[in-house]
């Protein structure tokens, strides 16, 4: 296949069929950085479970918990219905805290997450309920002392 534009110092000859030419750097070096042409690239080696650079995998129960715990927010303004993921994700990161000091895993960080944010929501629960007792029993006392 012959060039259409001709040859040129911005369009020199070649003789690869019409394809274009791989990046050469003018700088001598090779086409890539640390990559010389014919080299085989390194095969990636998966790492096994407890060798070094291998870490254990996240604990279930920690995430179980945190998302829980996140789902608790919304629902809790439709009703109350947030308490009892709130109760279940607290559940959980205290499960989730104790397997991961017996056995080494990952998510002390999400259990944390989800036990501060379900130990939140069912305080401010717990703070909603007793307002409203004391909203509602405020009426009934003053009209009572009539």
């Amino acid at each position: 296949m012959t060039n259409p534009y001709g040859s040129g110092p911005h369009n020199p000859p070649s003789d690869s069929g019409g394809f274009p030419q791989p990046y050469q750097s003018s700088y001598g070096g090779g086409f890539y950085p640390g990559y010389q042409p014919g080299q085989q690239y390194p095969q990636y080696q998966p790492v096994a479970p407890g060798y070094p650079g291998g870490h254990p995998p996240n604990n279930g129960m920690a995430i179980a918990s945190m998302v829980l715990s996140l789902a608790a927010i919304p629902f809790s303004c439709m009703w109350g219905f947030g308490i009892v993921p709130a109760i279940l994700g607290v559940v959980f990161g205290h499960m989730a805290k104790k397997q991961i000091q017996r056995d080494g895993s990952y998510g002390d960080g999400m259990a944390t997450a989800g036990l501060v944010i379900g130990y939140c929501l069912l305080g401010l629960v717990v703070a909603v309920v007793v307002l409203l007792v004391i909203g509602l029993s405020l009426p009934l006392m003053s009209a009572g002392s009539m």
